[in-house]
């Protein structure tokens, strides 16, 4: 199986077990998904629009999940 044809299936993988989170979790695996995103274009790839949003919104996610566990 060729490299391209490993990762698509990695991304697809990921992007159910995604899916499959509640929503406050989802963010927990925003590295997981940025890695493989830097993997696929060192691969030369092209990614999908849906990918780069999902990688920035669950970035987001993260971010303020920090905010919401900090002490007032």
């Amino acid at each position: 199986m060729s490299q391209k044809v490993s990762l698509k299936r990695s991304l697809e993988m990921l992007e159910s077990r995604i899916e499959s989170l509640p929503d406050e979790k989802r963010h927990l695996l925003q590295e997981d998904l940025h890695m493989l995103v830097e993997r696929m274009l060192e691969a030369g790839l092209e990614l999908p629009k849906r990918v780069r949003l999902l990688d920035d919104f669950l970035m987001e996610e993260g971010i303020e999940a920090q905010f919401d566990n900090m002490p007032v």
